[in-house]
């Protein structure tokens, strides 16, 4: 075999991918050279986005991508630790808004502070959505609606008593900036999205309840406690709350950032029929929001 097939079939990098072929000592050879291009990829994708996404199920970051897709120069990066960024630009007055998607590694509150600090970190939004899908709790909200959440409740903190839990729950808005944008979002395209032949679906604005316990109870205490904290309490998930307090925790020490809320396809009726029939749709529904939503979250600077 000559040198230069011994080389060709040893190790392959392109573009922080490695691929391995028959040769042993080419291997040996470049793993060192491997290390260095994963690690100037990761150096490479640390590049300021205007607009962070956070998924946490596959279906949701399906839906994600098939929207950053449209965008012309839509790209997946590979950071050194593993986890998949997809980036897009899209067009909106007064400039482009770079987008930077990531997905958390697992349910729940702590993956999704993880993911959030560490899409902080590397691309630095100043405005975070976390995009996904949850379970409707008010009779005003069908499977296939989108909740636009303003005000996050949690809901896991409590004290267990021989009369049962009692309940510690805190809720956090969303910030004032976000709200103008979401108004001025709503005012616009109205609260329904067509679909074309007469199909749509609603998009609600109101609070959400967010902890780890999953609710597949019509008759749940955490439902019932919500509704007591407040009556329009639209939906339940497991993520908002823990990248809500991620962002509590940063505010203080980072002007930059402006702000955080979620958008949520509603995929069940968070009771005893919940089930994973509908996750794709309501996903999709929520991605598509989002689309139309992006071109609202280009901030205007304050030259003051």
């Amino acid at each position: 075999m000559s040198e230069d097939r011994a080389r060709n079939t040893g190790l392959h990098v392109t573009g922080g991918t490695v691929r391995v072929g028959g040769n042993v000592n080419a291997v040996q050879h470049n793993h060192a050279a491997a290390r260095w291009d994963l690690a100037s990829a990761d150096r490479r994708a640390d590049r300021p986005a205007e607009v962070g996404i956070l998924t946490v199920l596959l279906e949701e970051m399906a839906a994600v991508v098939e929207v950053l897709g449209r965008a012309p120069d839509y790209r997946a990066e590979q950071t050194y630790g593993g986890r998949t960024v997809h980036r897009a630009t899209f067009a909106a007055e007064g400039g482009p808004v770079r987008v930077a998607a990531a997905q958390a590694l697992e349910p729940g509150t702590h993956s999704a502070s993880s993911a959030y600090q560490e899409l902080r970190r590397r691309f630095a939004p100043p405005i975070v959505l976390l995009v996904g899908i949850a379970g409707g709790v008010h009779a005003d909200v069908a499977v296939g609606d989108v909740v636009l959440a303003d005000e996050v409740i949690w809901y896991d903190s409590r004290r267990e008593t021989e009369d049962g839990p009692r309940r510690r729950g805190r809720t956090q808005p969303i910030a004032a900036v976000l709200r103008n944008r979401v108004n001025a979002f709503v005012v616009e395209h109205g609260p329904v999205v067509g679909l074309g032949a007469g199909e749509g679906f609603r998009v609600h604005r109101g609070p959400i309840g967010s902890g780890n316990a999953v609710v597949t109870d019509a008759a749940s205490g955490i439902r019932s406690w919500l509704t007591e904290v407040h009556e329009k309490t639209l939906a339940v998930e497991t993520e908002a709350a823990g990248v809500a307090q991620a962002f509590f925790e940063e505010i203080t020490d980072d002007r930059a950032l402006r702000g955080w809320m979620t958008v949520r396809g509603i995929s069940d009726r968070a009771d005893r029929h919940k089930g994973h029939a509908d996750h794709t749709l309501a996903a999709r529904h929520a991605a598509l929001v989002v689309e139309r939503l992006l071109p609202y979250l280009r901030l205007v600077e304050d030259t003051r």
